[in-house]
């Protein structure tokens, strides 16, 4: 048993590797959970307010996507996703409106930060606490239930020519993840159901520390964007715009490339380039495959030569045509492209070496409507090939709720093993611009190393407040 969950955590790529074992201190992580819990009550309290359930009116705009927020004199953005601190911050603090929308305690305070600290001192700050409730209807360890809690704090300082396009920007992003009164948190109880997929792609457990710090700027009217430092990279490798578990899917399968095992949070480089006005872009990466959740790895990227690298080419039909940018991370409504990757041996876990190639084809038929293919094939990773489709809809008049379903399918390098199809659905409630709340149903069919079960199901049940 020991060894089969071994090898279901080995087969675990990109946003859903193994989260560290670090366990924070038990009185701190108390009382951050004491305080979380707090921050979601009082939330809760103050937007019902004492006018009682009063729902506010929806925004007037008759072109409602699902981020809307472009600028059409420039290309998008394809290196400030939610995933990245400033990325996850801007979206935070968008207007919001959802079905079941209150009263919003915070907004003076959201002012205060968009108004004074970002326009007059060009530093942003707000972060997000999350639960997660995931029950699996089988376990391989009898383990039939997970909850989870995620911290996140972001910062950023403009530090060289603010209020000019080329600005340069120092962002950090502090975390904390961890189960809250069960074994194991939805990440790892997750894979203990025989999933070759993680069921909750991020929600794992490491200690308060900083994830993310690094420098980024555009150059030449955003025609030339990079960054460096220790970043997240599974934001810039083959994403699009529905791959953010904190808001949308949960399951692996559409968070990130399945055949793809993209390191996590260590230090690396990305830039993007778009050498024409028509669309087209390239972007390239390179990160050390030393990551670390809450090290900073720099000693591993210049010292130990082992590298992930990616090459992304692609057109975005959204480049200075003046289509508002549909982003959930470093993608826009309408793309096409390809992503080719090589992965150096590993020494710390004896992984060895890997390459292959992605794609994603993303496009939004309708102002609030947004479907996606995306696939992989790879050589030397744990799954050798995958392929999943979706659909993505926002409410006109509720733009901040939406909804998602999915399905995929997984075909794991030993070909011993069943392959393993992948449905989900899920509605989010925007209760405030604050406070979110979202159900979440996944099946599993023949769940590749669970071979006694012929599916499984997950019910899940995710909380957010942003502050």
């Amino acid at each position: 048993m020991n060894k089969r969950i071994t090898l279901l955590r080995q087969k675990i790529a990109g946003g859903a590797q193994h989260e560290g074992n670090g366990k924070f201190n038990a009185a701190a992580r108390s009382r951050l959970l004491a305080a979380s819990v707090a921050c979601l009550v009082l939330g809760s309290w103050a937007a019902l307010g004492a006018d009682g359930i009063a729902p506010v009116a929806p925004g007037a705009s008759d072109s409602l996507v699902i981020l809307p927020s472009y600028n059409p004199d420039t290309p998008p953005d394809l290196l400030d996703g939610t995933l990245s601190g400033i990325g996850d911050e801007e979206e935070n603090d968008e207007p919001k409106s959802g079905f079941l929308r209150f009263q919003d305690p915070l907004q003076p305070w959201l002012e205060f930060k968009q108004n004074v600290l970002q326009q007059d001192y060009g530093f942003s700050i707000g972060g997000s606490e999350g639960i997660l409730a995931q029950d699996f209807s089988n376990s391989l360890t009898n383990n039939h239930d997970a909850v989870g809690q995620k911290f996140t704090l972001n910062v950023g300082q403009q530090i060289l020519f603010r209020g000019t396009p080329d600005v340069m920007t120092i962002e950090a992003v502090i975390e904390d993840r961890g189960p809250v009164g069960t074994e194991f948190p939805p990440l790892q109880g997750g894979l203990r159901t025989g999933s070759s997929t993680a069921t909750a792609s991020t929600w794992g457990d490491f200690n308060l520390g900083v994830t993310q710090l690094y420098v980024r700027q555009d150059l030449l009217n955003h025609h030339f964007q990079y960054t460096f430092g220790k970043i997240f990279a599974p934001n810039y490798v083959n994403p699009y715009p529905l791959f953010d578990d904190n808001r949308q899917y949960l399951n692996q399968m559409y968070t990130t490339s399945v055949t793809i095992p993209v390191p996590l949070r260590g230090f690396g480089a990305v830039a993007a380039l778009y050498p024409t006005n028509m669309g087209f872009y390239a972007k390239a990466g390179v990160y050390t495959v030393y990551s670390d959740d809450v090290g900073f790895t720099a000693d591993s990227f210049f010292n130990r030569p082992q590298y992930f690298r990616h090459l992304e080419l692609g057109w975005s039909g959204l480049a200075g045509t003046g289509t508002p940018i549909q982003g959930r991370g470093p993608m826009d409504a309408n793309n096409l492209s390809i992503t080719l990757w090589s992965k150096d041996a590993n020494f710390d876990t004896g992984e060895g070496k890997s390459r292959g190639i992605a794609f994603n084809g993303n496009y939004q038929f309708r102002p609030d409507m947004m479907a996606f293919l995306r696939g992989g094939w790879s050589e030397g990773w744990q799954l050798d090939r995958s392929l999943n489709a979706g659909w993505g809809w926002r409410p006109f008049q509720q733009y901040s709720d939406l909804a998602g379903v999915a399905a995929g399918w997984a075909e794991p390098a030993n070909h011993a093993l069943r392959d393993q199809y992948v449905a989900e659905g899920f509605y989010r409630f925007q209760l405030t611009s604050q406070i979110a709340l979202t159900p979440d149903l996944q099946w599993i069919l023949h769940p590749t190393l669970n071979p006694n079960v012929g599916s499984l199901w997950v019910g899940s049940l995710r909380a957010r407040i942003t502050f």
